[in-house]
C-alpha cells in the first residue's frame, strides 16, 4: 500500500475517544470519510484532462463556435469518415446523447453532413464536409503540437507502457460503464 492509500485509508474511519466509552455501552460505529483524494490517480487523471483541454476553450472555442464535444466529433470524423454517432460515442467515451447534440450543432454549421446507412436504414453515417476538414486543419496542428510537448520527456519504452496501461484503464471504465 502506497503512504497517499494508507493514509487515506487510515482517515477514512474515526474511532471514539475512551471517555466517549465510559459515558455510552452502545455499540462504536466507524463514520465514513470519503477516500476520494485529489491526489488519487484517478482525480489526477481528470486534472491532466482538464488541463489538455484548456487551451482549446483559450484559442479556439470562441474563435470557431465550437463546444469540446463538437471538436472531438470532428476528430473523430475526420480519422474515421463515415462512421454513426454511436461509434463516435464508443471511441469517445462520451454519453450519446452529447455526441448526439455536437453531430446536430455541426450539422447547423455546416461541418457535417450524414446519409442513411444502406445496410442498417435506422442509423447515419457522418462524414465532415469541406468547411468541417477546413475547420480539422486549422486546430489539429496544435493539438498534435501540445501532444508532442506533453509526451516529449518519455522515451519510447516509457510510451508503450504507458499506452498499455492506459488500455488496461479504458477496458475496466467501459466494464463498469456498460449499459448505462
Amino acid at each position: 500500500m502506497d503512504q497517499t492509500t494508507k493514509l487515506s485509508h487510515a482517515s477514512s474511519q474515526i474511532r471514539p475517544r475512551d471517555e466517549d466509552k465510559a459515558v455510552s455501552k452502545a455499540p462504536t460505529t466507524t463514520v465514513w470519510r470519503p477516500s476520494l483524494t485529489p491526489e488519487m490517480v484517478g482525480f489526477r487523471l481528470l486534472k491532466l484532462t482538464n488541463l489538455l483541454t484548456r487551451p482549446f476553450f483559450g484559442k479556439f472555442a470562441k474563435q470557431h463556435a465550437l463546444t469540446l464535444t463538437e471538436w472531438r466529433t470532428i476528430v473523430v470524423l475526420a480519422n474515421r469518415p463515415g462512421i454513426a454517432s454511436q461509434d463516435i460515442a464508443a471511441l469517445t467515451g462520451l454519453h450519446p446523447m452529447n455526441i448526439s447534440r455536437a453531430v446536430t450543432g455541426l450539422r447547423n454549421a455546416g461541418r457535417v453532413r450524414d446519409e442513411r446507412d444502406p445496410d442498417n436504414h435506422r442509423r447515419s453515417l457522418l462524414w465532415l464536409t469541406d468547411f468541417g476538414q477546413q475547420t480539422f486543419r486549422e486546430i489539429a496542428p496544435h493539438s498534435e503540437q501540445q501532444a508532442a510537448f506533453l509526451l516529449e520527456p518519455f522515451t519510447e519504452e516509457e510510451l508503450q507502457q504507458l499506452a498499455t496501461m492506459v488500455d488496461k484503464l479504458v477496458k475496466r471504465a467501459e466494464e463498469f460503464t456498460e449499459g448505462e
